[in-house]
């Protein structure tokens, strides 16, 4: 398995002089198999740069699997840059959690409408498949795959790929559930039950690449925006038994020389816990190798195929507690998410009793944490409460007086809180819980317009992917009615139209105004390439016969684009051969037996 950091930086890209060393680029990390299978890891803006690379090594790219974590747009924002997107043929999987108020799709083409952007989704040429994940496990390829919700501002999912023994965990964006300020001789305890589920996930990794955006000092604040510390990630690694830490998602402020010495920081750290894991800061171009084991005999190698069909959580959520405003504050939160939301405001058992079950509770304090307390205890002791998950929002900050919670609730937030943290949370909960309704289709096959093959025998059927691209790359998506004139003869030069659907006329009209009809172009074929070339007007008049479709190539783009693809210039050549003993025998017929020259 080999590893390489395409973007490390967090929140915006920050290229330059002060950058230069670990990296400008937002989050990007390629993972490739063996057998050549590409997974990313986000597709921050560091994917443009692996989209150009994947395309320059030759050959066919090969299927694409994107695991995105959330669509904040640090991870998102290279994939309207990503080239093998453009390429007819191609084919694309995009894994991820669906956002607070839109689908996976809807947030990736949200970014690409016109307003934006040029090209919007639905004109990428490659075939894109989207898959929305909860917490799960699949396939991708022979790595199995597993998902787990983080703490953030968005439902943001980790993902653990595993082959054999080797295991690979990539954690970002994440916050502590609770944290406190540490020495390395007194490290993190991770007591609130979200960070033991997150060093059950990370445990025994061989590669753990995990945000790391700022200092303890710098915490304080940040908090409730998502991210995690140094300290808490180095602690974090050599309690789950990690092998290897890359410090990952760099603040955009932090220059290379305070990576650098926060680095050695966390080294030391390391060391006087009696750690040997060993420490280092993501960079771009930075390459790890890591062995995939050998399967052991009659050992199962993962299937392939999409996850679980995966649907919005809802349900019904009963918001209750002494404080009033607190409980209007959190019931205007969530009403956008569209769940059945009832509200409680004091601590009367009764009414607690009588509510209709809810699928998740959040109790929300006012300080005193016996109050709160007191009212999880009373719902575990209902028939429907022993097992219902309980969000308390706690009036204090980390495991002090709310500590006492956690023997009963569930999950426990300190207040003021993070809005959208609140309903990534509930979301994460509602899952878990499964309650879900059908708000989208099942995982399917995408086919964009252009996602299909050129057929016959034009300048791209059959090439490898790498000259698709070199050719289309700067293409125009165009359309014409039935009878549209698409040039004139005598027009001036222009570019290359590549047909994607329809028919389009080339004829000639002659003096006495006949006109004559040379060919019919098809699906996949060319029109308009001869003054592309020689950079004369136009020879002849191109006509749509039906409502047709085209890929249109500027004149010195697809000069350019020949020059890198040169199986594509040896098929034009034939071509033009071709036309040439055509006209050679036209010629030969329309001669006169006897030329002037020979009487």
């Amino acid at each position: 398995m080999l590893i390489r950091f395409w973007g490390t930086r967090g929140s915006v890209p920050t290229p330059g002089r002060r950058t230069a060393v670990f990296g400008g680029n937002t989050s990007c990390v390629e993972v490739r198999s063996p057998d050549g299978q590409i997974i990313l890891l986000d597709c921050g803006t560091g994917a443009r740069a692996l989209g150009l690379d994947i395309v320059a090594r030759g050959g066919n790219v090969p299927p694409i699997h994107v695991l995105v974590t959330h669509t904040h747009w640090d991870h998102i924002q290279g994939f309207p840059f990503f080239l093998p997107a453009y390429i007819p043929g191609g084919h694309l999987t995009i894994y991820g959690a669906r956002g607070l108020d839109r689908t996976l799709e809807g947030s990736l083409s949200g970014q690409m409408q016109h307003t934006y952007f040029p090209v919007q989704l639905g004109e990428l040429r490659a075939e894109i498949e989207f898959a929305e994940v909860s917490e799960e496990q699949f396939s991708v390829g022979h790595y199995r795959v597993t998902t787990q919700f983080l703490n953030h501002t968005a439902p943001t999912i980790g993902y653990r790929l595993e082959v054999g023994a080797l295991r690979v965990v990539y954690a970002t964006d994440h916050e502590p559930f609770w944290w406190t300020p540490s020495r390395p001789n007194a490290p993190n305890r991770f007591e609130h039950p979200g960070d033991e589920r997150h060093l059950d996930f990370v445990a025994g990794a061989d590669l753990l690449i995990h945000d790391a955006q700022y200092a303890d000092r710098e915490y304080p604040a940040k908090r409730g925006w998502g991210h995690s510390t140094i300290e808490y990630v180095t602690d974090l690694a050599i309690r789950a038994g990690v092998r290897r830490l890359a410090l990952y998602h760099h603040e955009p402020v932090h220059p290379d020389a305070w990576i650098r010495q926060q680095t050695e920081r966390a080294r030391r750290r390391a060391q006087i816990q009696g750690s040997s894991i060993e420490i280092f800061a993501a960079a771009e171009g930075l390459e790890l190798d890591l062995p995939e084991p050998q399967p052991a005999p009659g050992e199962a190698v993962a299937a392939g195929g999409l996850p679980a069909p995966f649907v919005t959580p809802t349900g019904r959520l009963l918001i209750a507690g002494p404080d009033a405003d607190g409980v209007r504050e959190v019931y205007e939160t969530l009403e956008p998410d569209g769940y059945e939301l009832t509200t409680l405001v004091g601590a009367d058992p009764n009414e607690l009793a009588a509510a209709a079950q809810p699928d998740v509770i959040v109790f929300v304090g006012s300080g005193s944490e016996a109050i709160l307390l007191d009212l999880v205890e009373r719902v575990r002791t209902l028939g429907w409460g022993a097992r219902v998950p309980i969000l308390v929002l706690a009036g204090t900050e980390g495991p002090g007086a709310a500590g006492r919670l956690i023997g009963s609730a569930t999950d426990v937030l300190s207040r003021p809180f993070s809005p959208p943290m609140l309903r990534a949370r509930v979301r994460a909960w509602l899952a878990r819980r499964g309650t879900r309704t059908e708000r989208r289709g099942v995982p399917r096959r995408h086919p964009l317009l252009g996602a299909q093959e050129y057929p016959g025998q034009g300048l791209l059927r059959g090439l490898p992917s790498n000259e698709r691209a070199a050719l289309l790359s700067g293409a125009l998506g165009c359309k014409f009615r039935p009878g549209e004139v698409i040039f004139r003869e005598g027009d001036p030069a222009g570019g290359v139209y590549f047909l994607r659907s329809g028919r389009v006329q080339i004829s000639l009209r002659f003096p006495d105004g006949g006109e004559r009809v040379l060919a019919v172009a098809k699906v996949g074929d060319a029109v308009g390439e001869l003054a592309a070339l020689d950079g004369g007007p136009r020879t002849a008049t191109a006509t749509a016969l039906d409502a047709t479709a085209a890929d249109y190539v500027p004149q010195e783009m697809f000069a350019a684009g020949l020059a890198a693809a040169p199986g594509a210039a040896v098929r034009l050549l034939r071509q033009i051969a071709g036309r040439l003993r055509m006209t050679d025998r036209l010629v030969g017929e329309l001669a006169p037996p006897n030329p002037p020259w020979e009487t």
